[in-house]
């Protein structure tokens, strides 16, 4: 029986390749969507569990070079600094529970570090932090000190719970949570130690001529505000912020709903096209299958003739769309997650968006939600078809077939 279907798909290669690119492509792109759109949503969901500031300050010129999103997202990877007085101007707002501010050093990479690809060296105010502090935990932060660091989850090159950065070794005392975020890609140290790193770093001299020193200035401060009288303290907040005159208020809760409108609209397309091509798909498959007895009545009355039951016939037929189908699914699978990849790169060109990836059971109820699909509308498809068959007379049909 293998052979017979086999050759039965060869004689038919055109229309069976067709249906199978088809399924495969089908497929592809709904494992795709559905890995990419469950791990932005899975990453927001952390980003609001995980709490952190409700609005950060940053220097007034910061947007003339980075998105707002790209601030709350992706560890501010750009050299912004204003002096650290701000600290004191803006932590006296009514209805501000916590004040604590943050220092960006460089990007540090393979060429002189320990770490791999591209890792962002961050400041903290031990003291005062309660950022990092929610991700790795209040202890960790305390034990920074001169030699210390605290690494994301991403960030590679740790040996012996140590890492090196511009030759001098810092013992890693701890790993923040999974934020979906270029957060993941970063290093905190104590604000001083990354202050005293980037005042000797090549190439940074022009900032430190504009700005002054390091130990005067910040990237940005973060803001806890009271969750009982959040909209005053937030009006409050925002306008110490603006008095300052150097700064401008980033409300994070304003930045998540427009990162949740821009994905919006975009998941919407590709919903759209996703589902177009797989009803494109899933008709083909319907259509070729159901007018198959009808298309191919003089070749299954020849094999009748010869000898094969009508239970031959059906496990023929079945067998096509097994094959068929099943093919396409595996195919399609693994395209999904080699073009989720693709399609976060794209995204990400655009857009600044948490993402986290779908554990092993949830990419695997995914696959499973479509395989059923498939095979469900599949199995619909050769129901008549196989009715038919037990209706096929030999002589008949064979007549048929040579007038049609």
């Amino acid at each position: 029986m293998k052979q017979l279907i086999m050759h039965s798909l060869k004689m038919h290669k055109v229309q069976s390749a067709s249906i199978a690119v088809s399924v495969a492509l089908s497929v592809m792109i709904l494992v795709t969507f559905g890995l990419v759109y469950g791990g932005v949503m899975q990453g927001v969901q952390k980003s609001e569990e995980q709490g952190g500031a409700d609005v950060m300050a940053i220097p007034k010129d910061a947007l003339q070079y980075i998105g707002d999103t790209e601030l709350l997202y992706t560890g501010a990877p750009a050299a912004v600094y204003m002096p650290a007085e701000v600290v004191d101007k803006i932590g006296g707002a009514e209805g501000v529970v916590r004040v604590s501010p943050q220092f960006f050093g460089q990007t540090l990479n393979s060429g002189c570090c320990s770490t791999t690809g591209e890792t962002r060296l961050i400041g903290i105010d031990t003291t005062t932090d309660f950022v990092v502090s929610g991700l790795a935990g209040a202890d960790q932060v305390a034990a920074l000190g001169d030699h210390g660091v605290i690494v994301g989850s991403a960030v590679g090159g740790v040996f012996n719970n140590t890492i090196k950065i511009y030759n001098e070794e810092y013992q890693v005392v701890g790993t923040m949570a999974e934020t979906g975020t270029e957060f993941d890609s970063s290093i905190v140290a104590d604000i001083d130690v990354v202050r005293s790193i980037s005042r000797n770093m090549e190439g940074y001299e022009h900032y430190w001529e504009k700005h002054g020193d390091p130990s005067g200035l910040v990237s940005c401060v973060m803001l806890d505000l009271d969750d009982d009288n959040f909209d005053a303290a937030l009006t409050s907040a925002n306008a110490k912020i603006n008095l300052s005159g150097v700064a401008s208020p980033l409300v994070r809760s304003q930045i998540v709903d427009k990162s949740r409108a821009q994905l919006k609209s975009v998941f919407l397309l590709l919903l759209v096209a996703a589902c177009l091509m797989a009803v494109v798909a899933l008709l083909q498959l319907f259509a070729r299958f159901f007018s198959s007895v009808w298309d191919r009545k003089s070749e299954l009355a020849l094999y009748r003739a010869i000898g094969a039951s009508k239970a031959d016939l059906r496990k023929l037929i079945a067998g096509e769309m097994g094959v068929l189908v099943g093919c396409g699914i595996v195919v399609g699978i693994i395209l999904g997650f080699v073009a989720q990849t693709a399609l976060l790169g794209v995204l990400r060109d655009g857009l600044s968006f948490p993402y986290v990836a779908l554990g092993p059971a949830q990419s695997f109820a995914l696959e499973l939600a479509v395989v059923i699909v498939f095979v469900l509308v599949s199995a619909l498809s050769i129901i008549w078809p196989l009715r038919q068959i037990g209706r096929l007379d030999p002589s008949t049909a064979m007549q048929q077939g040579d007038i049609d």
